[in-house]
């Protein structure tokens, strides 16, 4: 419900600077914050809500979602967002976005996405903001790498000629002028995964050109992880970008957890250079990804589209099955999470370790993705929890749920719980570890804001936006699990959008 003025009062203000706490007020007018303190605000101001001595900060901004389609399927996936202080998610990640879409890539994303029925009736970032309209939580879009490349020269394994990188960047320029906030890249999907240091130099000289953020899925986050982080460092050192970012930053694979230091140290030689690197985490030690993961080696150059075609073969099927049971064992199966999947008969094992899918749990993974390779997502463990909090800890990281936001029904699917839980789980864990609640608030906010370059979000000062949640410091988590993947975050009191309250029943 729409309230013309509002005087929120009692409340313990974070305004997204990373500025001790102020008792303040704040008033909003039409949508948008007019004034902020008692004295600006003057008495008899507006409908007066005592926000008891609670905790206002900006709207938080999720910088790492995945968001696009699912937003436009169903308007109540948002609450995924919305339900957690969420007002704004950057989309198009991991080299995935919904555009530029051509004759090239059209088919294989309507496939990908076949599942939210919504026709691809756009080409470009313009096309998709016009169809995308959403009152409870912006969306702003980055250009992926994989999209941009399958629009010109689809999926196939390729090197692309010339003149084909030539149209690559036109096409990036092109949405960089229609908003686009910058470039992102899956370098462990295809077709990204096929890009040469030619190609993707010149799409960073573009970006750079335009003064736009590159944002990174790295190739390796376990064994090649150094060289993989060096692998950007030096493009962006090479055309003077000045602001690299690090998706879902992390040491994945026990042997791998003592790369950590040496990580660091590589991103604080590049700041050293001019080179803005930071990154974001999600405040969880399971991974989520594709369950075509789990297949051997030689099905990870085919995207998902194609291996569902692919597997439509039986004896394709039948020798892939024979290859997987051979290839895991009984602890493996137990290490992995069915997350998603739209074969009706395994829903019921959504959030169980794939040993209790049969008595063979590569049939059924098989029998899975041979319905819908796109549609099904499996969580991997691996990750260190003390390297988490030494990650969400560091001055350069800030919250990034890697999530599909999903309604709370399930008639969509489900994704991981950091979906609904990310962000507040991440303010929980900096608050429990000793951070400030004004620099934990300026992660999610202000520091966001000012890296992908968000203007007039990210802060409560007059004149912008009335994006505002309230939060009680004590009881702010998120409470959602595998099994229970919708579970709302706990400790959100309210949250305005444009002055208007999104948690409003």
């Amino acid at each position: 419900m729409f309230t013309n003025c509002l005087h929120l009062t009692d409340l313990w203000l974070a305004d997204g600077s990373g500025s001790p706490l102020v008792k303040s007020e704040i008033l909003i007018e039409n949508g948008i914050i007019k004034a902020v303190g008692a004295d600006d605000i003057g008495a008899g101001a507006g409908k007066k809500i005592s926000c008891r001595n609670a905790i206002a900060a900006p709207g938080f901004i999720d910088v790492h979602g995945h968001s696009d389609i699912s937003s436009m399927a169903d308007q109540n996936s948002l609450f995924a967002r919305s339900s957690q202080g969420v007002t704004c998610e950057i989309a198009g990640n991991c080299g995935l976005s919904a555009f530029p879409v051509t004759e090239s890539n059209r088919e294989h994303l309507e496939k990908l996405y076949q599942k939210y029925h919504v026709p691809f009736e756009w080409s470009d970032c313009a096309g998709l903001r016009c169809s995308a309209k959403n009152s409870v939580c912006d969306l702003e879009y980055l250009v992926g790498h994989n999209t941009l490349r399958a629009s010109v020269c689809g999926y196939e394994k390729c090197e692309p000629a010339p003149e084909q990188i030539a149209q690559m960047c036109s096409k990036l320029e092109e949405m960089f002028r229609q908003g686009a906030l910058g470039l992102s890249l899956g370098l462990l999907y295809v077709p990204g995964k096929f890009a040469q240091p030619d190609e993707l130099q010149s799409l960073f000289r573009t970006a750079a050109k335009h003064d736009k953020i590159v944002t990174c899925h790295l190739r390796s986050e376990g064994k090649k992880l150094l060289e993989s982080l060096e692998e950007m460092i030096l493009l962006a050192l090479q055309v003077n970008l000045k602001r690299l970012h690090i998706s879902h930053f992390k040491t994945a694979g026990k042997d791998n957890f003592s790369k950590l230091d040496s990580a660091f140290e590589l991103m604080e030689y590049a700041r050293s250079r001019g080179v803005k690197i930071t990154f974001d985490r999600y405040p969880y030690t399971r991974s989520m990804t594709q369950l075509s993961l789990v297949l051997p080696d030689e099905w990870s150059d085919i995207d998902d589209v194609t291996i569902t075609g692919k597997l439509q073969d039986n004896e394709t099927c039948r020798k892939v099955t024979a290859e997987l049971a051979a290839l895991r064992d009984d602890n493996y199966w137990k290490s992995v999470i069915l997350v998603n999947s739209t074969l009706g008969k395994y829903r019921r094992f959504h959030g169980c370790t794939l040993d209790k899918l049969g008595d063979v749990p590569a049939e059924c993974v098989v029998e899975i993705l041979r319905h819908n390779s796109p549609g099904a997502t499996a969580a991997f463990s691996g990750m260190s929890k003390e390297n988490m909090i030494k990650i969400i800890s560091s001055d350069f990281c800030m919250a990034g749920s890697d999530g599909t936001a999903l309604p709370p029904d399930g008639s969509l699917g489900i994704d991981h719980p950091r979906s609904y839980g990310a962000v507040a789980r991440f303010i929980r864990l900096l608050l429990d570890n000793g951070t400030a609640i004004e620099k934990a608030v300026r992660k999610c906010t202000g520091f966001a804001a000012d890296t992908f370059q968000l203007n007039g979000r990210g802060y409560i000062r007059k004149d912008a936006p009335a994006d505002i949640v309230i939060f009680d410091p004590d009881s702010i988590d998120g409470k959602s699990t595998f099994s229970d993947p919708c579970s709302p975050a706990e400790g959100i009191i309210n949250v305005w959008k444009n002055g208007i309250d999104t948690l409003l029943k």
